[in-house]
């Protein structure tokens, strides 16, 4: 699997894990919904940076 292939099944499975989570929101109670943002958040920040230049993933 090349780099390109590797980042776009990274993307995939992050925007998978992501909606989930959003998705379980409702069931929380809204006080528990800052820690699943700031968790999404620190996630999706380190996914970006691997797949940005310089990344772990860049060609």
């Amino acid at each position: 699997m090349d780099a390109e292939d590797e980042a776009a099944r990274l993307a995939e499975q992050t925007l998978h894990s992501t909606r989930e989570r959003l998705a379980e929101l409702d069931a929380r109670p809204t006080a528990e919904h800052v820690e699943v943002f700031d968790s999404l958040h620190q996630e999706l920040s380190g996914v970006l940076g691997a797949l940005g230049p310089g990344g772990a993933q860049s060609s």
